[in-house]
């Protein structure tokens, strides 16, 4: 059987290629000080990246996609995961609840026998945002209180700093997808400057293949050539700023393009409109 497989490593390292290509002025201005160690690193976790949406879209069942995602993500950095999403696309008796969790079991029980929910600020971040939750988790030191007792056990647990994915796609309530890590203060920080963007977009890719796999699209988007070619930049790494530059068109065009693209794709964001359009396949890179 032939597989035809949209993003693959060597497309995906010719691109980068491209893309140091345009910026070359910004790229000598970090090989200088940072060296070709730095450049290597990006490459491979770009590479890597390639290879988990290349492999996922090879997945035939949740279980698999949520393993290879798993997988991937402690490679980068990320020691727990816990991913819980309504699954949308389907009449409202049809849809399920998707959950997926690393998070240790003790820990699990310890978090619903007590209540923790009604005082987790990630939840709350959830029902109301969009963007990432970006925090470190510390010992607080002030005396009483369940919020102080959630925060200081979770230090415990080993839990230090995390980023909490909203997952508000249409059709559910409420979806967040956490990931958690040992590190905190400067290592935090600067994981999360030189992966952050990698680890959310892996993030998404997930959910979006695990909703793919559970309930899927009734309909398959089209997207555009200007709107794929505005998503696929992004992808890159670009700001839209430099899409516009490098496509002739004007800054104004490209948030249109993209925000044209989110609203047909159902989308919150432009990182789950990548992930969304990577899962059903809409973008050559």
């Amino acid at each position: 059987m032939v597989v035809n497989r949209v993003i693959t490593a060597p497309r995906l390292a010719l691109l980068v290629l491209d893309i140091a290509s345009v910026e070359t002025t910004f790229a000598c201005n970090l090989w200088i000080p940072l060296g070709w160690r730095w450049w290597w690193d990006i490459m491979s976790v770009a590479l890597s990246f390639a290879g988990l949406i290349d492999d996922l879209g090879l997945c035939g069942n949740a279980e698999d996609a949520w393993r290879l995602g798993r997988k991937w993500l402690s490679d980068n950095g990320v020691i727990w995961c816990h991913y819980a999403h309504v699954a949308g696309y389907r009449p409202p008796h049809e849809r399920r609840l998707i959950r997926f969790s690393s998070l240790p079991e003790t820990w699990l029980n310890h978090y619903d026998t007590e209540d923790f929910s009604s005082v987790d600020p990630a939840v709350q971040h959830c029902l109301h945002e969009a963007a990432p939750l970006v925090r470190e988790h510390s010992v607080r030191k002030t005396v009483s209180g369940k919020a102080t007792r959630f925060l200081d056990d979770m230090y415990g647990a080993g839990f230090r700093g995390s980023v909490m994915l909203p997952l508000h796609l249409p059709g559910a309530a409420l979806g967040s997808f956490s990931l958690i890590t040992a590190m905190q203060g400067d290592e935090f920080l600067s994981w999360h400057r030189d992966r952050g963007q990698w680890v959310t977009l892996a993030a998404h890719a997930v959910d979006a293949q695990l909703i793919k796999l559970v309930s899927p699209f009734a309909h398959r988007p089209k997207l555009s050539p200007r709107e794929r070619e505005c998503l696929r930049w992004l992808a890159a790494g670009l700001r839209y700023d430099r899409i516009a530059e490098r496509l002739g068109i004007s800054l104004v065009t490209v948030e249109l393009h993209v925000a044209n693209a989110k609203r047909k794709l159902d989308a919150k964001t432009r990182e789950q409109a990548l992930a969304i359009a990577v899962a059903l396949r809409l973008l050559d890179l």
